[in-house]
């Protein structure tokens, strides 16, 4: 997971940048005017997408699935950890939900987000909101599904790790799983409060303490409005 320094510039990044997607915004504008899309047709630009690379380099490919139809982002992980983060400015309480899919083909071998030497997962989705909280959605090969981590730096940042896929069986191998979640009221349940602005999101990587490959698929992020 993102170490002391790397939480720091992750939201400070969402808390200064100016480059923020708002309800209005046109940057990502979908053809249905009910939903906003985050893609990755710009990861390749950090303004946009701040890669952000704890350890080895970031392997990352944007590619047209033939099942889904649209393109989706692959990242791969050799021992590596990194993240690409974006800034947005979205207000949750006219966020009905949230919706992605992801598949892994390969898990870090052992990954255990219970376990500091082993906290390693191939698929993660982190929500940064404004006051430095952060909600990082995991597909966890070992901890078992709803399993909450607080892996919050006193005085820098709060961050509750949310197991919300669990197991490494081969049976779900390079299949694509729908996710869907309600940010709004799961940053309730694990912060006992509202949910302030979301000010950003990242896509992130990790397998350097298992030390060993994973890889995971992501598709785009799209925020249902109510």
């Amino acid at each position: 997971m993102i170490k002391k320094l790397t939480y720091f510039a992750f939201i400070t990044l969402f808390s200064l940048a100016n480059l923020a997607i708002s309800e209005e915004s046109s940057a990502n504008d979908p053809v249905d005017k009910n939903t906003i899309v985050v893609d990755y047709k710009d990861i390749d630009d950090a303004k946009i997408w701040e890669p952000k690379i704890k350890r080895g380099k970031a392997r990352t490919k944007v590619y047209l699935d033939d099942k889904l139809k649209t393109k989706v982002l692959r990242v791969q992980s050799n021992q590596d950890s990194y993240y690409f983060q974006k800034s947005l400015s979205l207000d949750l309480s006219k966020i009905e939900k949230v919706q992605w899919q992801w598949k892994v083909t390969r898990h870090p071998a052992g990954g255990d987000v219970r376990r500091g030497s082993k906290d390693d997962q191939a698929a993660q989705i982190l929500f940064a909101f404004e006051g430095r909280n952060l909600i990082s959605y995991i597909w966890d090969p070992t901890a078992p599904k709803d399993y909450v981590k607080d892996a919050s730096i006193p005085f820098i940042v709060s961050q509750k790790v949310f197991v919300i896929q669990s197991g490494s069986d081969k049976k779900d191998l390079n299949k694509w799983f729908s996710i869907t979640r309600d940010v709004r009221a799961d940053y309730k349940k694990l912060y006992g409060k509202e949910a302030p602005k979301l000010a950003g999101v990242a896509i992130q990587i990790n397998s350097q303490h298992t030390e060993s490959f994973c890889e995971a698929h992501i598709s785009p992020i799209t925020f249902i409005k109510k």
